[in-house]
């Protein structure tokens, strides 16, 4: 084949493609690999791919698929994807590539997404904790005189394992990265207290928190995780900018006057009503070139103690939910960030509890219970608590063990307690598993962390209901009722 040839066959593959001889000299390229080194296809014909690709040494001849890193002519980097198609030479084709810049982003991203699912991982496993030791405070409760010495050491084990409960739940909540996750109606006001639970001892005592809990209207629609995030880290940069003593001030408001949303959105904005969450802190402060850098990834001011996405993954989510942001800074004076965002109309007021939740747990009736669970904790404390409760109650450590007792031809369960999250068979196994067996299966879901997709899909195919850990023994005999069909 002529070098000509060559040439035009390679012109006409849109993808930027390069053929290399056996000594790594560029035998020819196209255009477009050209354009992705920011030369010209003159300059890298004849030169050996060493000059772009640092490691092309260590190159195997074969047809595979492989991450390289280029240079380009600038002296900047980029990660591409690369497909080798290895004969007498070896045609590179490249299927993707990434700037410097997107390539840290992408290593960010990894490492953010690794750290939330250790910090997922820890905390199911300290809610499998948490479960054990409620149960058993709650079993002592009721099993024991409501007046003793003993009720107030009860009673402050209780409240602090439910304390815990509540720091794990935010960790779970903060670990979900992912960005299908469903979006429902959230109170800020809610969030702002809770990460407040979540972050105070991370805040030096020196630091003065202002913040009322109230009860408002400012109700957006989106993921509490999103606002979690977004309020996390404002608090986070306030607390960073204020060196010594200082004072972080957050605040609510209902309703954005309209010449702000009008400057904001335009004379016509998307959403008929806006709100917004305010954080101003006491701290340096920022100039003008500072302030027209806020929202770049990869800018900070905190050196090596920053990664420069704060403030930029903020900016990302207040766009997808439609809002904006505002921000007053001067040197000395401090910081002051407007969050706003589009508000819903202010939801229905709930029902009043009925009468019959505050007169104890409800009790059983001598039904067979299977409770499965691979935490020795949880399935003690659940045997136990339902067992006084009024149920003949055996426990299974395994899926496989659960399949086996239900489907050993004795007596038959009137409700299996299934936990999701289990080595070997998944907990949404089990349940079809069971299912086969009997398809009118009573099965009432039990997880600390679980996605809420499979947890749909069991009650929609005829899950009977879910329960979050951890959780009280009140909660537990109702929903054991409830199931049952009482």
């Amino acid at each position: 084949m002529s070098e000509h040839t060559l040439a035009s066959i390679l012109e006409t593959l849109p993808e930027p493609h390069c053929v290399l001889a056996r000594d790594l000299t560029c035998i020819d390229l196209n255009r477009a690999f050209a354009g992705l080194l920011g030369t010209s296809t003159d300059q890298v014909r004849g030169e050996k791919a060493t000059k772009f690709w640092h490691d092309a040494r260590a190159a195997r001849w074969e047809t595979r698929e492989f991450r390289a890193e280029f240079r380009s002519k600038n002296g900047s980097t980029r990660v591409v994807k690369l497909a080798s198609y290895a004969g007498d030479v070896l045609v590179i084709r490249v299927l993707a590539s990434l700037s410097e810049e997107q390539s840290t982003l992408v290593f960010h991203n990894q490492r953010l997404e690794t750290l939330g699912m250790l910090a997922g991982g820890v905390a199911h496993d300290f809610n499998n904790i948490l479960t054990g030791m409620l149960g058993h405070v709650a079993y002592l409760r009721h099993v024991l005189p409501q007046k003793g010495d003993h009720a107030e050491s009860l009673a402050a084990m209780e409240e602090g394992a439910l304390r815990a409960s509540a720091l794990t739940q935010q960790i779970l909540k903060f670990s979900k990265i992912d960005s299908k996750e469903a979006t429902t109606r959230v109170d800020i006001g809610d969030v702002v207290t809770r990460v407040l639970t979540l972050v105070k001892s991370s805040i030096p005592a020196n630091i003065e928190i202002a913040w009322a809990p109230q009860k408002t209207g400012l109700s957006i629609i989106a993921s509490e995780a999103q606002l979690t995030q977004i309020v996390i880290n404002l608090i986070v940069n306030a607390r960073d900018a204020i060196k010594g003593a200082g004072k972080i001030a957050i605040s609510l408001t209902e309703r954005c006057p309209n010449d702000q949303v009008t400057r904001l959105f335009g004379a016509e904005p998307p959403a008929p009503a806006y709100g917004a969450v305010v954080v101003r802190d006491s701290g340096e402060g920022m100039d003008e070139e500072v302030k027209a850098k806020l929202f770049q990834p990869y800018f900070t001011t905190k050196r090596e103690q920053g990664t420069g996405l704060g403030l930029f993954t903020i900016n990302a989510i207040v766009n997808q939910l439609g809002g904006a942001i505002e921000v007053d800074s001067a040197r000395g004076v401090g910081t002051e960030f407007r969050i706003v965002l589009p508000v819903v109309a202010e939801a229905a007021q709930p029902e009043q509890k009925s009468s019959t939740e505050s007169m104890g747990p409800a009790r059983g009736k001598g039904e067979r219970v299977l409770v499965v669970d691979d935490e020795y904790a949880v399935r003690n404390v659940l045997g136990l608590s339902l067992s006084h409760l009024g149920y003949k109650v055996e426990t299974a450590a395994s899926g496989l063990e659960a399949v086996e007792k239900f489907s050993d031809g004795g007596v038959p369960f009137d409700l299996v307690i299934l936990d999701l999250l289990m080595p070997g068979l998944s907990g949404e196994e089990v349940f079809m598993r069971l299912r086969g067996l009997d398809p009118r299966v009573k099965v009432l879901i039990v997880s600390g962390f679980s996605s809420e997709q499979v947890v749909q899909r069991i009650l929609e195919v005829g899950g009977r209901d879910f329960i979050q850990k951890p959780f009280s023994i009140d909660v537990l005999a109702r929903k054991v009722r409830g199931c049952l069909g009482d």
